[in-house]
């Protein structure tokens, strides 16, 4: 009798049973990349979601034939970068549906706006749109909110640190990477 060969993860070389494959704490990274918004795992996978769907394999989607995704590598960090800066999850929507996910026909919306409709209901887009806009706040605005926590909490004397030498050291604090 031979003794079995073993085999190395794909990602940390620990052993495991098949060749090529991947250890279970690797496959859960994987699975849990899949789920995180703004991971580069997460874009991977909606990008290979809308070439699915391009192509009409499957009972998802009509086959389309102009406007098709046209770089996949543009396509991924286009939708990283908005999911980031969204700090949700966020679902590729086509503002024409009778074309692919081409340049200029994708927008990437919250999925509770882009979930089982034909057309993402304006109203709601704009107001979300609006939310994001008005959450970039400035640092004399964190700075501004600081002091008024302050002084709702009591804390009188760190609103008046934050107000007198704090706002120097807190603003290079901030203003640091």
């Amino acid at each position: 009798m031979e003794p079995l060969k073993k085999h190395k993860c794909v990602r940390c070389s620990n052993k495991v049973s098949t060749k090529g494959g991947r250890c279970s704490s690797c496959r859960k990274k994987l699975r849990e990349n899949k789920k995180k918004p703004g991971h580069w795992q997460r874009a991977q996978t909606k990008c290979d979601d809308a070439k699915r769907r391009e192509k009409g394999k499957n009972g998802t989607a009509h086959k389309k034939s102009s406007g098709l995704m046209g770089d996949r590598k543009k396509f991924v960090s286009k939708f990283q970068n908005d999911e980031k800066k969204a700090g949700s999850k966020l679902s590729p929507d086509r503002k024409n549906n009778g074309k692919g996910y081409g340049k200029g026909n994708v927008r990437n919306v919250p999925e509770k706006l882009n979930r089982g409709r034909h057309k993402v209901d304006p109203k709601k887009l704009s107001n979300w749109r609006k939310k994001m806009k008005k959450s970039e706040l400035t640092i004399d605005d964190l700075l501004t909110l600081l002091r008024a926590r302050a002084i709702n909490n009591g804390n009188e004397e760190l609103a008046k640190a934050l107000e007198i030498n704090g706002l120097e050291l807190l603003k290079a604090i901030l203003e640091s990477e």
